[in-house]
């Protein structure tokens, strides 16, 4: 290559006069070589059966092994440079030598018999080279272990040098490459286990090594205990090895998820469930398996006892270790409901965030929690599940969480899902506060102005009066009104009958005390609440009526009729009383107070004399429709 000119990571050249190679390209260099070879290894299959259709199982064995070459080969096309995927497409390569190598005899025997020979060395060849390239593999991926050279290249020497002797025959009948794949899976496990140790404080990175490990569960263990474990110990294999091979696949597909480094949200729940679940059918079929071997006893009894003894066994141990690494803390969702609202309605406007980051840290456990400052307007999951970016609302800053569950997963769709479910009842919580902050506010000023325009003016009145029976009158009214506005403080608007009830108990009360007997009707056809400001001048009016009736008008019976029709209220209070003085009327304060009333109301006030007594008849505008005429 010339200098100056570097390929990148996917292979590219700089400058002119090289050939340009693409992901695309280097794949299919990888299919064409794995159709030729199984072009190859089925002609070789053909002349040893004599037949053209081959048996099922050749077909297992060439479908593992082109799918764990072009798999393992597309991770490499996509990523040429980095070692962990050089390493999974030599272990894809071999995968594909010792299937390919174990189909060519799925016909018969394989002729000449050099061509056999050179098969079963191939197969042993490929087979040693898996599982020393796995080894090699878990070495150095997703971290590297300490002394991971010199710990390859002891196992290259020692897996080289078992492989040569045992073919040649320079080693005993026992030490068979069946137990130098035993003995690889041991290597795998301990490289594993060197794994979660290395990251248990890099969530990221362990939960690639969980997921190869439950890769290889899956892939080489299944293998292992199916075919290869049977035969070292000298039982009958479970399954035959062509159709074993079908668990490679699986290890193939979860470690190019590891190796691409796909968002593995969920894999934390996910990898446990799965182990278990593995574990105890290897158990179920690892006990049957010994107590047929080992015990003779009857197939039937044996799948008892095992699922007898799984059940009680093994199960309660799985609950227990599946609450130990699986429960997550958290609210559920009336606790995150109750919390929302609580927040929401905080007095203290600059505690606020404080209890919204307590909320995140009771529901993610993050190890950090801090403001951000580049978020954007939905949650977001950043650094391949690291880092989990809420964003600003109801004036809370932006909040970053890192290292969920302290430190023990990653986040995933699932908590961006409840990040924004707790957003939008954060938002509609506050919706809710801010109305009832303007509720309360619009109560406040009612309070302040029946305060002001009626109590105020009610006492400074009784304070100036000079006619006793007048000043008790007042301050009595002005209790009454007091009741009024507390009443409607705690229970609302009143409607029109309740106003109407509560007057005509205190007028009965009035006239009783003075044997003055009372007719009261109402003929109102509607029941919508009254507003505050007809409730007082209809109150005011009836009151200043019945007061001068009682003073100066002699009566022994007074009637009351109220009307409401169509908005508009209309009251007539009618005495046998010995009639007024027109002069007086027009002179007199209570009356022109009453006169204030029901014209601020955009109503009329008019008085009569009659033979005998006397007619006081109100009408004003008292509902919605208050443009209406009566």
């Amino acid at each position: 290559m010339k200098a100056g000119v570097r390929a990148d990571d996917h292979g590219r050249l700089g400058g002119t006069g090289f050939v340009r190679t693409t992901p695309g390209t280097r794949l299919a260099a990888i299919i064409l070589f794995g159709l030729g070879a199984t072009a190859l290894t089925m002609a070789v299959a053909q002349r040893a059966s004599m037949d053209p259709g081959l048996p099922l199982i050749f077909w297992c064995e060439i479908g593992v092994g082109l799918g764990a070459l072009t798999i393992s080969g597309w991770v490499w096309a996509l990523r040429p440079r980095e070692m962990a995927t050089r390493l999974f497409a030599l272990s894809g390569l071999a995968t594909l030598a010792f299937t390919f190598a174990a189909a060519t005899f799925a016909g018969g025997a394989v002729e000449p018999r050099s061509l056999a020979i050179a098969m079963i060395w191939l197969n042993a060849i490929g087979a040693s080279g898996f599982g020393l390239t796995m080894i090699w593999l878990f070495l150095v991926y997703p971290v590297r272990l300490p002394h991971w050279p010199w710990i390859t290249a002891a196992c290259a020497v020692s897996v080289t040098a078992f492989t040569v002797l045992s073919r040649g025959g320079y080693l005993p009948a026992w030490a068979t490459i069946h137990l130098l794949t035993v003995i690889e899976m041991a290597a795998i496990a301990l490289a594993i286990i060197g794994q979660l140790l290395a990251t248990r404080r890099a969530p990221r990175d362990r939960a690639i090594a969980v997921w190869f490990g439950l890769s290889v569960l899956f892939g080489a263990g299944g293998f292992i205990t199916l075919n290869a474990l049977p035969q070292v110990l000298g039982m009958p294999v479970v399954i035959k090895a062509g159709y074993a091979f079908m668990f490679f696949l699986l290890i193939y597909i979860g470690v190019a998820a590891g190796l691409r480094q796909y968002r593995l949200f969920e894999l934390g729940e996910w990898a446990f469930r799965i182990l278990f679940y593995v574990v105890g059918s290897l158990a179920l079929v690892a006990l049957d398996v010994a107590l047929v071997g080992l015990l003779s006893v009857g197939p039937g009894m044996a799948l008892g006892l095992s699922l007898l003894a799984v059940g009680f066994l093994y199960l309660p141990l799985r609950d227990a270790l599946a609450r130990r690494f699986t429960s997550r803390p958290g609210l559920s969702e009336q606790e995150i409901f109750r919390e929302v609202v609580a927040l929401a309605f905080q007095p203290v406007q600059q505690d606020r965030p404080g209890q919204w980051q307590q909320l995140l840290t009771r529901l993610f456990d993050p190890l950090e929690i801090r403001t951000a400052s580049d978020a954007g307007d939905q949650p977001e999951i950043r650094e391949d599940g690291l880092e989990l970016v809420v964003p600003s609302v109801s004036g809370i800053p932006a909040t970053s969480l890192r290292y969920p569950w302290a430190g023990r997963s990653l986040f995933g769709a699932a908590h961006v899902r409840t990040a924004q479910h707790l957003l939008q009842l954060m938002a509609h919580a506050d919706a809710s506060r801010d109305a009832y902050d303007r509720g309360v506010a619009e109560e406040r000023g009612r309070i302040a102005r029946d305060m002001h325009d009626n109590i105020g003016a009610q006492l400074l009145g009784a304070l100036h009066s000079r006619d006793d029976e007048r000043k008790n009158s007042m301050i009595r009214e002005t209790l009454t009104d007091l009741r009024d506005i507390i009443n409607n403080a705690s229970h609302g608007t009143p409607t029109l009958d309740e106003t109407l009830a509560d007057l005509r108990v205190e007028t009965a009360e009035r006239l009783d005390s003075v044997d003055i007997a009372l007719d009261w009707s109402n003929s109102s056809d509607e029941a919508a609440p009254l507003p505050a400001a007809a409730a007082h001048a209809l109150r005011s009016v009836v009151r200043e009526a019945v007061s001068n009736a009682i003073r100066h008008s002699g009566a022994s019976h007074i009637r009351i009729r109220i009307e409401r029709l169509a908005g508009r209220l209309t009251l007539v209070i009618e005495d046998d009383g010995h009639g007024f003085d027109a002069a007086a009327v027009v002179a007199g304060n209570g009356l022109a107070n009453m006169r204030g009333r029901i014209s601020g109301l955009g109503g009329e006030l008019s008085f009569s004399s009659l033979e005998p007594g006397s007619r006081l008849v109100a009408a004003f505008r008292a509902g919605d429709n208050q443009g209406l005429e009566a």
